[in-house]
């Protein structure tokens, strides 16, 4: 052993910890040993490639690889050593500082075990200086021939001038973006509000923030898109040209809740100052005409940020496999003729602790969906809206199947209710959505036919909602062939611009998105967002979630594009329990729409076969003999038994047809169907 030091650390808490450095000729000693954890080892060995460092982890050393997270116990809490410029290694209190801190440090043993010595050589007091002056400088010179590090200072002259102390250094600290930019340490989770923002966090002289991740904001070529309409600046998306141009467009557009183009685009209400029944009746009136609602005032309870400890604790293992779109791959498609493109190279199969590691690699662009969420924590302002679970509340001791597994329309009450359920049925009830900043959303729809409720748990997204500009609404074909149109091309985004208007949404935390079913968007996420959510059916609505069945399946229409970004094949089931749960509804709320109650008696008499969704990769692959394929029979029979009575009661021969008439968006006067009580 050549020399030995014992080094103070500052700890995240503002107090110290401390550990011994090592400074040897020889390689860490195997077995038990003497060390506490956290001690460090330096060989300094005689060929320099073969230095190594290694961290004393009870009962042994574990060499150290600087570009991966290493967990130590030191001081009572978990701490990891990190690359540093000035002393080699340093403890920082958790993997997203370590991600933060390491960022353009080099990572070589050679540069950061030269490092290490020379700084444990100004401040020791034991060992021979002089070898540890030679071994430094074979090691600097070694790096050099390497290709390593150009910076590493040298060793001669002062020592105190090597004295760098152990502060915290701030790699990117400014933004080199614009002159007029300014972006302080390392506040861009936007977890404040936006008062506090303009004090203390990422600002503008004129008072727009700057959304982005700090490795985009202080990167020299990158480039700032001001969305004037919400006072903010994001990093132009840098995936491909296609997005950039599309996420310029987005950034051009007005506020959606200013957009009153053919109808209403967006709504904002406040989630306090009013009773709930109250807010209920807003929110479905804005829903039931085809209006998105952004309700203020409400955040999840669980503090986040975008890190591996705060979403190891959320949603548990981040060894858990799961499933991406790389922005990447995905650009490379556009150099393909659409019939060439092949939509699986652009999906990614990894762990979710690849994924949240990624985020700060520049090379990385990923968008992680539908996440199942078995423990969701929803809005109590959403509660008394979730029309699908009240129904699956409602029926749910009622079973359309018999003993021997046979379909029948009479409830099976012995059965103790509803038998099997496709997890679909469940998964898509809530979920999360994890994405990398800098990733942009193609034109879409949502998930067969259903309304969606969105949050942040930490970040922020932002939506462009697509309404058609010239069209006659009176005519669903006339929709459905612009529709069409717009989605000529498989990703969309060379017709983004064409024959609509757009308008824009700023969703961060302290805010929810409810989105009505089929409607248009397209969304960019300008720094790395946990968002949480869920897709739901109401019966003010249902009119709507009819049209977005007919555009994603082209009922009645072999040319219809299918536009939406998933498919669910629990849809069917919940539509039915909500057809069955109404003899029991209309005793308390009589009064329906209309037209909401022809399109529930639409769905439920068109054919299962016809919606198709056993034909893609989502689909339930059921026979005709399976359990649950005759539990569904049942339910369907149960359901166009009740349908059949209210269409008979108002001399509805096809209810398909029937919705092709009128304005699709007009949910219809409110009608009384209390006589449903006495089937």
């Amino acid at each position: 052993m050549h020399h030995s030091t014992k080094v103070v650390n500052m700890a995240g808490d503002g107090g110290t910890i401390s550990y011994d450095v090592f400074i040897s000729t020889e390689p860490a000693p195997e077995g038990i040993c003497s060390s506490y954890d956290g001690d460090v080892h330096v060989w300094l060995s005689d060929t320099p490639a073969q230095h190594t460092i290694s961290i004393f982890i009870q009962p042994r050393w574990i060499v150290w690889n600087p570009s991966s997270a290493l967990r130590v116990r030191l001081a009572d809490a978990f701490v990891y050593p990190t690359p540093c410029k000035s002393t080699g290694m340093k403890y920082v209190g958790s993997e997203t500082e370590f991600l933060r801190e390491s960022k353009g440090v080099p990572k070589d043993a050679i540069t950061l075990a030269y490092l290490i010595a020379i700084d444990a050589g100004v401040k020791g007091t034991g060992g021979s200086t002089d070898y540890l002056r030679n071994q430094a400088n074979a090691s600097r010179q070694c790096s050099s021939d390497l290709g390593g590090s150009k910076s590493i200072p040298s060793v001669s002259g002062s020592n105190t001038a090597l004295d760098k102390g152990k502060g915290r250094e701030i790699e990117f600290g400014m933004a080199g973006i614009e002159p007029h930019v300014t972006v302080e340490e390392g506040d861009v989770s936007m977890e404040h509000d936006h008062e506090n923002l303009r004090g203390k966090s990422v600002y503008l002289f004129d008072y727009r923030r700057l959304l982005a991740h700090p490795w985009l904001s202080s990167d020299p070529a990158a480039s700032t898109l001001d969305w004037s309409a919400h006072g903010i600046a994001t990093v132009t998306s840098w995936t491909c040209k296609k997005d950039a141009v599309a996420t310029a467009f987005m950034a051009s557009s007005r506020k959606a809740s200013e957009v009153n183009h053919h109808y209403r685009m967006l709504v904002e209400l406040g989630s306090h100052g009013k009773p709930l029944r109250e807010l209920h009746r807003d929110i479905r009136q804005a829903l039931a005409q085809g209006t998105a609602v952004l309700v203020h005032g409400w955040r999840p309870q669980q503090a986040m940020e975008f890190s591996l400890e705060d979403i190891r604790e959320y949603r548990p293992p981040l060894s858990q496999t799961i499933k991406w779109q790389d922005a990447s791959e995905r650009a490379k498609l556009f150099k393909m003729p659409p019939s060439a493109r092949s939509y699986v190279n652009q999906i990614v199969e990894g762990s979710l602790h690849q994924f949240v590691l990624a985020s700060v690699d520049q090379k990385s662009c990923w968008n992680c969906l539908d996440l199942p969420s078995l423990i969701p924590e929803i809005p109590p302002f959403l509660r008394g809206i979730l029309d699908d679970r009240m129904a699956m509340m409602t029926t749910g001791t009622e079973a359309y199947v018999t003993a021997k597994g046979e379909a029948t329309k009479g409830d099976c009450s012995g059965l103790n209710g509803l038998q099997l359920m496709h997890f679909d049925a469940w998964r898509s009830c809530a979920w999360d959505v994890m994405t990398h900043g800098g990733f942009l959303t193609y034109p879409h729809h949502d998930a067969t036919g259903f309304l969606t409720y969105s949050y942040i748990q930490t970040g922020a997204k932002l939506w462009a909602y697509i309404h058609l500009d010239d069209v006659d609404e009176f005519d669903s074909d006339d929709v459905a062939a612009k529709w069409n149109a717009y989605y000529k091309h498989p990703m969309a985004t060379e017709t983004y611009n064409k024959n609509v208007v757009v308008g824009t949404v700023l969703l961060e935390k302290g805010a929810v998105l409810i989105q009505p079913p089929g409607v248009n968007h397209m969304v960019y996420t300008p720094v790395p967002t946990v968002m949480s959510g869920g897709h739901f059916l109401t019966y003010e609505t249902m009119h709507l979630t009819e049209m977005a069945l007919t555009l994603d399946f082209g009922l009645g229409k072999e040319d219809i594009q299918h536009a939406t970004n998933a498919l669910h094949p629990g849809t069917l089931r919940k539509v039915y329990r909500m057809a069955i749960a109404l003899p029991t509804l209309v005793l308390e709320w009589p009064l329906f729409h209309e037209r909401c109650i022809i399109a529930l008696g639409s769905i439920v008499s068109t054919d299962p076969l016809s919606f198709g969704v056993d034909e893609y990769e989502e689909g339930v692959r059921l026979k005709a003999k399976d359990a649950l394929s005759a539990e569904l029979a049942g339910e369907r029979a149960r359901a166009l038994d009740i349908m059949g009575g209210v269409m008979r009661k108002w001399n509805v021969a096809n209810p398909w047809k029937e919705m092709r008439k009128g304005l699709w968006r007009d949910p219809g006067p409110l009608k009384d169907i209390s006589f449903l009580g006495f089937l």
